[in-house]
């Protein structure tokens, strides 16, 4: 049985490459019980090792709260939410990116 594919619309934009954000749009095959974390680990792994996105390594139990982001709109741990068919994933501040889904948090660099 074919798995089912999803997309996944990603936010993209490198400040120091890039003249504007755009959105990347990736086939996912969808799991059962698949967050938002595991279809961007899929794309960093499989498709395209340039996304950057705070990975769970660290947590993946959604304590630390640092792989916050917009999930079709609505703020969410990308670790702890599920998705079930196409998606789109953003930082959950355009005006404080890094680099497409990471984001520099209020007091990093201060001094």
């Amino acid at each position: 049985m074919p798995e089912k594919m999803i997309s996944v619309k990603v936010f993209r934009y490198n400040p120091a490459v890039d003249p504007e954000p755009h959105y990347q749009t990736y086939e996912v095959p969808l799991e059962k019980g698949m967050s938002a974390m595991n279809a961007l680990d899929y794309i960093y792994q499989n498709i395209d090792g340039t996304l950057a996105y705070y990975d769970h390594a660290a947590c993946d139990l959604g304590i630390c709260a640092r792989c916050v982001g917009m999930i079709d709109g609505q703020a969410a741990l990308f670790c702890q939410t599920v998705i079930q068919g196409d998606v789109t994933l953003e930082p959950i501040s355009k005006s404080r990116v890094i680099k497409d889904l990471v984001v520099e948090k209020k007091g990093e660099h201060e001094g």
